[in-house]
């Protein structure tokens, strides 16, 4: 009796490591939430959509759903990803504002689009955002944790970690692999800076750092922090950066 013949696998496709994954071909069409069958006909399938996505055009529907799964890239990477011209994503990006899906966010010369958390529950999907008082700020706090957690310096990179014997919480704590803690505030404006400053008073973090929207921000924050009256040893600590030097400096590690 004769064998049958033996099936090779085909080897698999080889990837580096320090690349992330591509989850999804953005081009295709992205889910629109649950199933519902027509009731005259069994065979008709349609996708039922999330009131917030009703009416949102094709475009619309692609950029939106790219933001959700590339978070983290700017407006300038979605275009050319997504391989749309800069007219048909500018359209789509008023339409996805006007209908509150996302907004526009600079942080210097590059622009983001932040999903609101309503975005994530119209895909299914489990929304990043720690605080609810302001999803800009949510945002960057995650955005600089998937940055600082690709730098092999660190050990482990958390959020919202408790700072001293407060009830205060650090941004994101980054944890060196001797076990010294860089804290990171991520600051939009100069509210609430010494208080932040302060709170970090006592404690055994090694650096403390004002990761700042822009250039004139972080210039602000140090001069505020100088004249601020803060305890010297405190003041040793604190370290001010914009959030494109972080970026660069990741780049430059070829890790994002």
């Amino acid at each position: 009796m004769s064998q049958p013949p033996k099936t090779i696998e085909k080897p698999k496709e080889w990837h580096s490591l320090t690349e992330i994954p591509e989850r999804h071909d953005v081009r295709s069409d992205p889910p629109a939430g649950p199933v519902t069958v027509d009731g005259n006909n069994k065979d008709a399938v349609q996708p039922a959509r999330h009131p917030f996505l009703a009416g949102a055009s094709p475009t619309l529907m692609m950029v939106t759903w790219d933001a959700v799964v590339y978070l983290f890239s700017s407006v300038s990477v979605r275009i050319k990803r997504l391989g749309i011209s800069a007219r048909s994503f500018e359209n789509a990006k008023h339409e996805g504002c006007e209908k509150s899906l996302f907004f526009e966010s600079a942080a210097g010369a590059t622009t983001y689009l932040i999903p609101n958390p309503i975005v994530f529950e119209a895909f299914g999907m489990p929304c990043p955002y720690k605080r609810a008082v302001s999803v800009e700020h949510s945002y960057y706090v995650q955005w600089s944790r998937f940055l600082l957690s690709k730098d092999p310096t660190y050990k482990s990179v958390l959020t919202e970690v408790k700072c001293g014997g407060s009830s205060s919480t650090s941004d994101v704590v980054a944890v060196a692999h001797n076990g010294t803690r860089t804290a990171f505030e991520v600051t939009l404006n100069t509210t609430n800076v010494l208080a932040n400053a302060s709170k970090y008073d006592n404690t055994d973090f090694a650096r403390i750092v004002f990761l700042c929207r822009d250039y004139k921000l972080r210039e602000a924050v140090k001069a505020c922090c100088r004249e601020g009256g803060l305890n010297p040893d405190l003041l040793a600590k604190l370290d001010y950066m914009q959030f494109s030097t972080l970026l660069r400096r990741q780049r430059k590690l070829s890790l994002y």
